[in-house]
């Protein structure tokens, strides 16, 4: 037993001047409080990716459009929290509780987000988003006084939130005939406040930290391919007569399938190219191209619940083998396309980029004609399986090129 005199104090951390965090700062790591705050995303995109699932299986594919406002309600809440945790992270007791009440917000718009492909944006969203604002004004309060050289972008945050805030606020009393156009002027109004903010001073946010943060959101919404493979699965195991050969197969093709995605993504070194390619810019670049790279892999999960439903030997032929391949390679070309125009707009040296994706183009076209012909579902997976492994191996040769090149 250590005795009382050596024993270690517990420490509260102290309220501390907020400080810019040094860009250049070594081993810098993501902290448990954003992976905390991160919990509160794997609830909303499951969520997001559940709705799109049940309008995909009544074939309202205008649930694409709906799924894309919903997880861009999600994502540009942790968005703007991520951008800041990584420009002035103090980790004091007010930035805690702070960060608490952003956490509410937060759950706030995840409840909102499963009611959304039925009743749209309510005032339980909009409420979420204030509270969320309202305790990242007070941050940026902490900036503009305390942060030499950082009042622009502390005011001009502070007046583009309020300003935004109260917008949606109003939203919520506009006649119905003009909320639909009104909500997509908003999203306008939301895409273009953070790059008129941060025109001020745009430079502080470290690249590792940044990196890291959304690998690990790609992580979050891998998860909900690893959640469709879990239901497959399970359902096979309940409901077929041949559960073991069916589990096997069509299981391990779509583990594989995720796995692969991951492979890929992480082939990328986006930390080394934002710390060696830093640019005023990668904000819009980086930060926003990713949505689209976020939004394909969650709707590529409900997809994959769409596999189980057309392999499933059931009276309901709603859901036909083409019809979910033809689904799933959709998707999976969505998220190829934008990875790979990500990583040629970051990465500007690059050579492999056409080559990969038009090669990868090809094997998804042929896997979704193989299905269509009449091969299993299970096996065309396996063969689009080829597509991100083949843009793995080019990435990671063009990877040895651009480092090369970097020294």
């Amino acid at each position: 037993m250590i005795p009382v005199s050596k024993r270690m104090p517990i420490t509260v951390p102290a309220i501390n001047t907020i400080c810019a965090r040094d860009p250049n700062e070594p081993n810098r790591a993501s902290s448990t409080l954003e992976l905390l705050f991160d919990l509160v995303y794997v609830i909303a995109v499951a969520a997001a990716a559940s709705g799109l699932y049940q309008r995909l299986l009544e074939h309202d594919f205008s649930g694409f459009l709906t799924f894309t406002v919903a997880f861009f309600i999600l994502w540009n809440a942790w968005t703007s929290f991520t951008w800041f945790a990584s420009g002035y992270d103090p980790d004091d007791w007010y930035y805690r509780l702070a960060v608490m009440l952003q956490m509410l917000g937060s759950l706030m718009i995840a409840a909102n987000i499963n009611q959304f492909f039925e009743q749209g944006l309510t005032w339980i969203g909009v409420t979420g988003y204030a509270i969320m604002r309202l305790a990242s004004c007070s941050q940026w309060w902490r900036v503009y006084k305390q942060v030499e050289g950082h009042k622009r972008v502390a005011g001009r945050s502070m007046v583009g939130l309020l300003t935004l805030q109260s917008l949606w606020i109003i939203w919520l009393f506009l006649p119905a005939s003009i909320q639909t156009p009104a909500l997509f002027l908003f999203i306008l109004a939301e895409l273009v406040m953070p790059l008129w903010a941060r025109a001020a001073q745009n430079l502080n946010w470290h690249p590792q930290h940044i990196g890291e943060r959304y690998g690990l959101l790609t992580i979050i919404v891998l998860g909900e391919g690893v959640l469709g493979v879990s239901n497959s699965i399970q359902y096979f195991l309940v409901n077929s007569a041949s559960a073991a050969s069916v589990i096997i197969l069509l299981g391990s093709s779509l583990v594989a399938l995720v796995f692969a995605l991951w492979w890929l993504y992480f082939t990328i070194p986006f930390g080394t190219i934002l710390d060696n390619e830093r640019r005023r810019y990668d904000l819009f670049l980086f930060g926003y191209g990713h949505f689209f790279v976020f939004a394909s892999l969650a709707a590529l999960g409900s997809a994959l619940n769409l596999v189980t439903d057309a392999r499933a030997d059931t009276l309901n032929r709603a859901v036909t083998q083409p019809y979910a391949m033809g689904l799933l390679m959709i998707m999976l070309f969505g998220f190829l396309l934008t990875l790979t125009l990500l990583r040629a707009l970051m990465c500007r040296r690059s050579s492999y980029n056409i080559v990969a994706i038009i090669i990868a183009t090809v094997v998804i076209a042929l896997s979704y004609v193989a299905v269509a012909q009449g091969l299993s579902i299970t096996y065309g997976i396996w063969l689009s399986i080829l597509a991100p492994m083949i843009m793995t191996a080019y990435f990671r040769q063009d990877n040895k090129r651009w480092q090369s090149k970097a020294i």
